[in-house]
């Protein structure tokens, strides 16, 4: 593998001398325009990248970290502030900056972070069950911490929320409410569908509900009030429909409750619903509904400690069992009451 150009070989291309290329990068003396262009067309030549500031090229330290948080049509798009606002609270705790990678740019996101020296570190989020970055991670010479498990999350240093006892909790609040059948509300977007956390909630539901007895009907829906009630109005038309809805992750329990409302059910009076997921401080609904949720905060001071401890000389931690975070569960008043 060809190894990144260095700030001696931008030199040598614009015929000055290596302090020079460094005072064109910090601006600490004058640099006459037409030195400053060659140098510059040098380094655009040569796709060469220099640190992030005048401290790393010095250090080799920002003192930042990267996050690489893919973007894409229909996201989660509050949930994903909810954790990108916390990690920039976290990094701050520990002295550093939070630089934001969007876009769908995977592995050559992770490539593009080391090559160019624009961070110390890097998280990762949105991870996939089965992600490529896991092995690009092993190969990059910088420390990394994934916000999400992958089916081979033991190969990399991890944190997430237990979605194990969220799919295993809802079914067993489903179930004690006396309810023998439900409908599982899903996202149908095929960026969300392959996700870590997806795979393991809903691997654990089905279990837990298998156990119990319960029987589950499947929905997917796209994010969105109009769709969410276009299915769910037709799904209502089912003679053997349940009357039990349980809102997965990445899916709206807003949406599912004010169709809900819309078509004369009232949560908690009518029908049963429970969502995987809340909606932070900010719900869209007049019903105080039944979830479990995400510790936001302490899953993002876990993989910020996780990933500077390591920039600042911690014991490796190759081998570590990904650390899973208790969600928090909030009893609202959305489920019906069981007969005695």
């Amino acid at each position: 593998m060809q190894s990144s150009p260095t700030s001696r070989d931008v030199a040598e291309a614009a015929g000055v001398s290596q302090s020079t290329v460094s005072y064109v990068l910090s601006g600490k003396r004058f640099v006459a325009p037409d030195t400053r262009a060659r140098v510059r067309a040098a380094m655009a030549e040569l796709g060469y990248r220099p640190h992030a500031s005048a401290r790393a090229l010095k250090s080799s330290e920002s003192r930042i970290i990267g996050l690489l948080v893919p973007y894409h049509e229909r996201i989660d798009a509050p949930g994903q502030y909810r954790y990108i606002v916390s990690l920039a609270a976290a990094c701050r705790r520990r002295g550093y900056d939070l630089l934001v990678i969007s876009g769908e740019e995977g592995v050559e996101g992770m490539r593009r972070l080391t090559e160019s020296a624009l961070c110390d570190g890097i998280l990762v989020m949105d991870v996939l069950d089965d992600d490529a970055r896991v092995a690009a991670a092993h190969d990059l010479r910088i420390p990394s911490v994934f916000i999400g498990l992958s089916h081979d999350a033991e190969s990399v240093i991890a944190t997430d929320t237990d979605f194990e006892s969220i799919g295993a909790g809802c079914a067993q609040k489903v179930h004690d409410a006396g309810h023998g059948r439900a409908l599982v509300v899903r996202s149908s977007s095929e960026h969300i569908s392959p996700m870590g956390f997806i795979q393991r909630f809903d691997r654990t539901l089905t279990e837990r509900a298998s156990a119990l007895g319960l029987s589950l009907d499947s929905l997917a829906i796209a994010r969105g009030f109009g769709p969410t009630r276009a299915a769910v109005h037709e799904y209502l038309t089912r003679p053997d429909r349940a009357n039990a809805f349980i809102a997965s992750p990445a899916t709206s329990i807003d949406d599912v409750i004010n169709v809900l409302l819309a078509e004369g059910l009232t949560p908690g009076v009518d029908v049963s619903v429970i969502g995987a997921g809340g909606s932070g401080d900010s719900p869209h609904t007049p019903v105080d509904y039944t979830y479990y949720d995400s510790d936001v905060p302490k899953v993002t001071a876990t993989a910020v400690d996780l990933l500077v401890d390591q920039l600042e000389g911690a014991p490796p931690l190759d081998g570590r069992e990904p650390e899973l975070i208790d969600p928090v569960f909030h009893e609202g008043a959305s489920m019906l009451r069981a007969p005695s």
